[in-house]
């Protein structure tokens, strides 16, 4: 049987993953879309006037509306009792994303942040290296992950509300960010990232330092570096590890897995439709990572 999808807001750079992933799967289908301005004419055909009525037309829900409109949209899924995958941040501000977050519980239903770096295949090659000490005692922790895409145009038009702080909140530092912080806390649960000083760059994107897995840290992330891309690099006293995109390197050696995909977000939550069960803290991941972010920014 069919997994019919709505998707909610078609102006996010992801959507073209999310549409990509829904097409390349046989048992998903796109049954709704809806956008406060226009739904684009290749998938016009399945366009409706109310996201009451995409919903209703669904078994769950991808929303990639602005920030502004997302917890509405996050909580009208939920009441309606569709499994809904949302892109972060899930609200404005972390206060506000907690109370998405509590009223998506409330409904009993399930929710999950679009957080795809946490489906990298070499992060959880690197959290097994971390958990069997592979680095030895840990000295610091650097990441870092930018694209150019406020110089290259990624953010006019329709995508323009992203860098208009009433609409989407966060800016490239915080864009980037927090998926950042979310493959940091993936790697040490047991000892969540702490941020504690911030410099920004406007909005475009900005650096950090801290702590995490108990170590100094070091993080960059933003809107306008080229080539870009993900690095994460954990030196230890016996050895470093460095990720770049999919591919770990440690001395000489060398692991390769797939490069950092948005689409891998959308995949994951697919998995979880079809044996119906979903992780507890799908939401609630996004705002932590969040509520670090923000509160760092604050004491600037």
């Amino acid at each position: 049987m069919p997994i019919d999808v709505a998707l909610l807001g078609c102006g996010h750079p992801h959507v073209a993953d999310v549409l990509g992933v829904i097409a390349s799967e046989p048992d998903l289908r796109l049954a709704a879309a809806w956008d406060e301005d226009v739904v684009p004419g290749p998938i016009s055909h399945v366009s409706v006037s109310r996201a009451e009525t995409a919903i209703a037309r669904a078994h769950a829900v991808v929303i990639c509306a602005p920030t502004d409109q997302r917890p509405a949209l996050c909580v009208q899924a939920a009441r309606a009792g569709r499994p809904l995958l949302v892109e972060k941040p899930i609200a404005l501000t972390a206060a506000d994303a907690r109370t998405v977050v509590r009223e998506v519980e409330r409904s009993r239903t399930p929710g999950l942040a679009a957080l795809f770096l946490r489906e990298l295949p070499a992060l959880r090659r690197l959290r097994a290296m971390l958990q069997a000490r592979v680095l030895g005692r840990l000295a610091s922790v650097s990441a870092a992950f930018a694209h150019a895409g406020a110089i290259e145009g990624m953010f006019e038009g329709p995508r323009a509300w992203m860098r208009d702080p009433r609409r989407a909140g966060v800016g490239g530092f915080g864009d980037l960010g927090l998926h950042l912080v979310d493959a940091l806390a993936v790697l040490a649960p047991d000892e969540p990232p702490v941020i504690a000083a911030t410099t920004l760059d406007g909005n475009l994107g900005g650096a950090a330092v801290g702590r995490a897995a108990g170590v100094p840290l070091t993080l960059h992330a933003g809107w306008a570096t080229s080539p870009g891309g993900l690095e994460l690099s954990i030196a230890g006293s016996a050895g470093t590890a460095v990720l770049r995109e999919g591919v770990i390197h440690v001395g000489d050696e060398r692991w390769v897995g797939a490069p950092p995909d948005a689409g891998e977000a959308v995949r994951a939550f697919a998995a979880c439709l079809r044996v119906r069960r979903f992780p507890r803290d799908g939401l609630e991941r996004a705002a932590s990572a969040q509520h670090v972010l923000e509160s760092a920014i604050a004491l600037r």
